[in-house]
């Protein structure tokens, strides 16, 4: 007797969304990355990226591309205008991991607007920029190769009335 197999979709998911395997598995690994787990949310995730995309041979840094400018474009209208600028994603994913968002599923991504309560939550998380880096130049240190010689010296020095321990 032969058999037919159908397939199974998603209901979440379009059927004209069809990702390539390989950016299917790079568009996985970047939502991971958020805390996504359950594998209808990323199928979820997957389809609303590539929405309207031609997704049929889908090159993988293409589709992580998109898949960027989409959670920094989401981001953007959760955090605001104050958190905008370079760094919007790594600090967004930070604020959206420390809240759980991930635990609301991949409805929370899709829909047009995210709850009030989740918004304060995002906006409060978000980590305090570091300042830019700026190369200064290191004071020279002196080698001590007697260390016991060294904290006598210090001390006589220190014994004496107007002596500095520094050399």
């Amino acid at each position: 007797m032969d058999s037919v197999t159908t397939l199974t979709t998603c209901p979440s998911v379009p059927t004209t969304v069809w990702a390539g395997p390989r950016a299917r598995a790079a568009l996985d690994t970047f939502f991971k990355g958020f805390g996504f787990t359950a594998e209808a949310d990323l199928s979820t995730l997957a389809a609303w990226v590539l929405d309207g995309f031609g997704a049929h041979g889908a090159q993988p840094q293409a589709a992580v591309a998109l898949a960027r400018a989409r959670m920094e474009t989401w981001l953007s209208g959760v955090l605001g205008l104050e958190h905008s600028g370079p760094g919007l994603l790594s600090r967004g994913r930070a604020a959206f991991v420390l809240c759980d968002g991930a635990s609301r599923g991949a409805r929370l991504l899709t829909r047009p607007a995210a709850p009030e309560d989740f918004v304060r939550a995002v906006r409060a998380a978000v980590p305090v920029p570091a300042p830019a880096q700026v190369s200064s130049v290191m004071p020279e240190q002196q080698l001590v190769l007697n260390p016991f010689g060294e904290m006598l010296r210090r001390w006589w020095r220190g014994a004496t009335a107007g002596m500095s321990t520094s050399p």
